[in-house]
């Protein structure tokens, strides 16, 4: 991945990074003031979205350092590792708002909720869900596996803060237990974002297929003297990934027309799918086909 691609990430994140922290630190003075507790849980949330936010930006500085002797296919797998990281954040605030709603069940007190709090809520939930739309276009227009799981996780943020908004109503009228209930109720949101993350992130670790095997056959079938291509195999993220394929050619061609037609097929893949960074392919004579190995 190029230091632009880099570079535009890490701003992408820096302006997420600053709307997180503003966003925490409001809703939790307004909990605290009002003594919602699900206000103040969901203010440590947006907090600890900065925090990742952090550590996303630290780990792209690290990311973007180019292939060396040690690491030849570079250092893009970091930005993977920073992702499972953002889905253990969120399990640990989960953790926490669950066990602060626990404690709530047998507090009587009534939470003090005002035009102020509704107003509160309600400009943070329409900032947090632009931020997620920004983010989410962002991760599809650059291919960013970490930009992609950031806006998951503010797009649950969200849902969560539609929710509070719900139920201060109903605290107001004096069903105060809808507080820690609520608060467990988005801790399960917020597990099941994190769940989703780390199932996607760990599916590029164990090099999970990232493109149709059918797609890669479909762009080279059409060019002369291939007769089959097979054992098409397809690994990384979806900005940085890995190709290797067999091509079936006549036995009667010589090693410098087989090198052509290997560039030739290189080109027009990479051409289709410029996410691709790298092609390997290797080359049969036409009576080795029964040595093939077929993928589903």
């Amino acid at each position: 991945m190029s230091n632009e691609y880099y570079r535009k990430v890490r701003e992408v994140l820096v302006l997420i990074l600053i709307i997180n922290i503003a966003i925490g630190l409001v809703k939790i003075i307004y909990g605290y003031k009002a003594g919602v507790l699900s206000i103040t849980a969901d203010g440590y949330d947006s907090l600890l979205d900065a925090v990742s936010n952090i550590v996303g930006i630290v780990i792209l500085l690290v990311s973007a350092k180019p292939s060396d002797k040690e690491h030849r296919y570079g250092h893009y797998k970091l930005e993977t590792f920073a992702s499972i990281l953002i889905s253990f954040t969120l399990f640990i605030v989960a953790y926490e708002i669950i066990s602060s709603a626990f404690e709530r069940f047998f507090v009587t007190t009534t939470p003090s909720i005002s035009i102020t709090t509704y107003l509160v809520m309600i400009i943070t939930l329409i900032i947090t869900l632009i931020a997620a739309y920004y983010e989410k276009s962002m991760a599809k227009k650059l291919h960013s596996n970490i930009l992609l799981s950031d806006s998951e996780h503010i797009k649950s943020d969200a849902l969560a803060t539609f929710i509070i908004i719900i139920s201060l109503v109903f605290v107001q009228l004096g069903y105060t237990i809808l507080d820690p209930i609520l608060s467990i109720g988005i801790s399960l949101l917020i597990i099941k974002t994190g769940l989703t993350i780390l199932y996607s992130n760990i599916n590029i670790l164990l090099d999970k297929n990232i493109l149709s095997t059918y797609e890669i056959e479909d762009v080279v079938k059409d060019i002369n003297e291939i007769k089959e291509v097979h054992n098409v195999r397809t690994r990384g993220t979806a900005s940085t990934i890995f190709l290797d394929m067999h091509l079936v050619l006549s036995k009667d061609l010589s090693l410098a027309d087989a090198h052509r037609l290997s560039h030739i097929c290189e080109e027009k893949i990479c051409e289709e799918y410029p996410e691709i960074k790298d092609v390997l392919i290797h080359i049969e004579p036409e009576e080795g086909m029964d040595d093939k190995i077929e993928y589903e």
